[in-house]
């Protein structure tokens, strides 16, 4: 059996090679290892041959390399580049699997530039580009699932385009500031599983707009649109898990939970980010399925008490609240057992109160960083006794909390860009601390020492008077 030098090689056929016998058919898939290490595009553009994925992002390309043939089914990324036009037989010689060509200024695409692989192209991203209409080259992809045009200027979906690739697209990313009404082509695609739909300048969507997709929406996201209001049909939306919406400016809480009386019984994961809420829509009631929500970037400065109830989903376990204008914990919040990360940051919050997180059973990590914290009253936590992870990073915290005693099985607590004061006036009740597991990581400075608080607890604590 002859000696197979190249590491990358003996990579790729070392499996099949493991269990050979004779030498011809360890030469055999010798040869099938390289093989399968050529790389169809030269230079500059990198490959890796077990993807098997082609890189020529950001090189300033205006216009595509000659293509050497070579067998897979391939990942090709060419996005963040310059380039205008694609040829016929753009890709020919090889199998494209998914295909990134956002951010160029793509403004042709020939009717045959997907010419071989109109069978496995799959995935193909146009987002950020020039076209004003749909290729035409697109109705020849035989399988494509998901389809991103999002960001061109386009005024409509060519109808015989969609039609032809209406019963294999399952993910949809489309919208303009150029579209002036909501595509009547959309209606044909009744397989969607996911529709994002961004920079729309008109302020409502047909009332049957979702109504094609009752059966087969799962993710739902609006980008940067004028929408004041959402359509009826999405109360018919039952398989709905993901919802986003944001930059929508002109939708309220009040207009989101006046479109959706019902709920959405199917949300697991809810994402609301800069819409100018001064609340949350009162949407989840019935969400009994519902993992996550995440807010970001918000002025909400309140919840409402009924927005959520203690027993709503015994799923929801992530809350995530950043950068709002929160100056203390929502009450209902802290009636929601289920919750076992609770994320609360860049907010105005300066005092932790006793019963802020009171009926919180299963809460293991608080992360409240980035508030103006100075104080923790001695009494809080003392019902959470799953809590571990107490993340208090940049607060204005000067002490360590005694509330932390209260708290049944510790194992962080980050007090990092604190101005931790470490005197025994200050800290030196932890010496009465006895049952302080040693495994309990406190992190953190001495703000008026050159000393972790880790070694002020351990080596000059217990030389504090009683």
């Amino acid at each position: 059996m002859p000696e197979i030098r190249n590491d990358k090689t003996q990579h790729c056929a070392s499996t099949v090679l493991t269990n050979m016998c004779t030498v011809k058919v360890a030469l055999l898939f010798f040869s099938f290892a390289v093989q399968c290490l050529s790389c169809p595009f030269p230079p500059p553009c990198l490959c890796d041959a077990r993807s098997p994925t082609v890189y020529c992002r950001s090189l300033n390309m205006t216009s595509l390399p000659k293509i050497n043939p070579a067998n897979g089914s391939w990942t090709v990324f060419l996005n963040n580049n310059k380039l205008r036009h694609l040829p016929s037989n753009a890709f020919f010689g090889i199998k494209v699997h998914m295909l990134v060509l956002d951010n160029n200024e793509i403004v042709k695409v020939d009717d045959h530039a997907f010419n071989g692989s109109e069978d496995s192209l799959i995935f193909l991203e146009l987002a950020g580009n020039k076209l004003s209409s749909l290729p035409s080259a697109i109705a020849r992809l035989q399988n494509i699932m998901s389809l991103s045009v999002s960001q061109n200027p386009l005024t409509d979906l060519d109808q015989e385009v969609i039609a032809n690739i209406s019963k294999s697209l399952l993910f949809l990313d489309f919208g303009s500031s150029e579209m002036l009404k909501f595509p009547r082509s959309i209606k044909l695609l009744k397989t969607l599983a996911s529709i994002d739909l961004s920079d729309v300048t008109f302020t409502s969507l047909p009332e049957d707009a979702f109504q094609p997709f009752v059966n087969s929406l799962n993710v739902l996201g609006l980008h940067n649109t004028s929408l004041a209001e959402l359509p009826s049909s999405i109360n018919l939306l039952n398989s709905l898990q993901n919802l986003k919406l944001d930059r929508n400016r002109n939708l309220s809480a009040a207009a989101i939970s006046k479109s959706v009386p019902n709920g959405l019984p199917g949300l697991t994961d809810a994402t609301f980010q800069n819409n100018g809420l001064s609340t949350l829509p009162n949407i989840f009631l019935k969400a009994s399925h519902l993992y996550i929500i995440t807010v970001l970037d918000e002025p909400i400065s309140s919840l409402g008490d009924d927005c959520f109830t203690p027993n709503f989903s015994s799923n929801f376990q992530v809350m995530r609240m950043n950068n709002t204008q929160l100056t203390r914990v929502p009450s209902c919040l802290s009636s929601v057992e289920s919750i076992k990360r609770l994320e609360i940051t860049y907010n105005n919050i300066s005092s932790i109160e006793e019963d802020d997180f009171m009926n919180m059973k299963n809460l293991n990590i608080l992360v409240l960083s980035w508030n103006p914290i100075t104080n923790v009253s001695d009494k809080a936590f003392e019902r959470n006794d799953a809590l571990s992870y107490l993340i208090f990073e940049q607060t204005k915290l000067q002490y360590i909390p005694r509330a932390i005693q209260n708290l049944k099985s510790p194992q962080l607590l980050n007090l990092s860009g604190c101005h931790i004061q470490c005197t025994c006036e200050n800290l030196g009740w932890m010496k009465q601390w006895k049952r302080r597991p040693d495994y309990f990581q406190i992190v953190g400075e001495c703000w008026n020492l050159r000393m972790n608080l880790m070694t002020f607890i351990k080596g000059e604590i217990p030389k504090c008077p009683n």
